[in-house]
């Protein structure tokens, strides 16, 4: 093998990862919807009770791999944690903030109940949609739903609000920008 060809070797090589890892590719995270209600993790029994429990230590936050919880940028919320879903979801077999929280404001729950507890419900936005608007052919909500709350009719979705649990996959994996079309309300 010649140098010349070690070195095209090489570069084809990286040029190849790169379009494999989608990095020759811009991709931007969803923007950040306002809520009214904030999101609190399952087994915090809703955001008074969470409110009330939670000392603000940002443990949970330091904790979360999916980095869905964050500090709450509201100043009448301040210090406490709240749930977003611009940079991951929330799984339900991630335990973690309720793992290290130490007065017990996030309690401990098994995944089958995460997966019947709900923390929010699902909003879909029709003028944001790009299966609706643009007549194209989207899947991603409906593939990515851990509890089949959602399916498509006709190349739109339909969301059953009994099933949703607010865990904002469909939120997060949503390719409409700048905001997604299937948002996540808090309760």
């Amino acid at each position: 093998m010649t140098r010349r060809d070690f070195l095209g070797g090489g570069v084809a090589l990286a040029a190849a990862q790169a379009f494999a890892n989608g990095d020759g590719v811009p991709v931007t995270n969803p923007g950040v919807p306002e809520r009214s209600v904030p999101i609190v993790p399952a087994g915090a029994g809703g955001f008074s009770v969470f409110r009330s429990k939670c000392i603000g230590c940002q443990l949970c936050v330091k904790a979360c791999p999916e980095r869905v919880l964050r500090l709450s940028d509201r100043l009448e919320r301040f210090p406490l944690p709240e749930m977003g879903f611009e940079h991951g979801y929330c799984r339900p077999a991630c335990t973690r903030c309720a793992d290290v929280c130490p007065v017990d404001a996030i309690g401990k729950m098994s995944e089958e109940e995460r997966l019947r507890t709900q923390i929010g419900r699902a909003v879909w936005h029709k003028d944001r949609c790009i299966a609706a608007k643009e007549n194209v052919r989207c899947t991603a909500c409906e593939r990515h739903c851990p509890v089949k709350a959602i399916t498509l009719v006709e190349g739109v979705p339909v969301l059953d609000s009994a099933k949703c649990i607010g865990c904002g996959a469909c939120e997060n994996l949503c390719p409409a920008r700048p905001l997604p079309a299937i948002t996540i309300d808090g309760i």
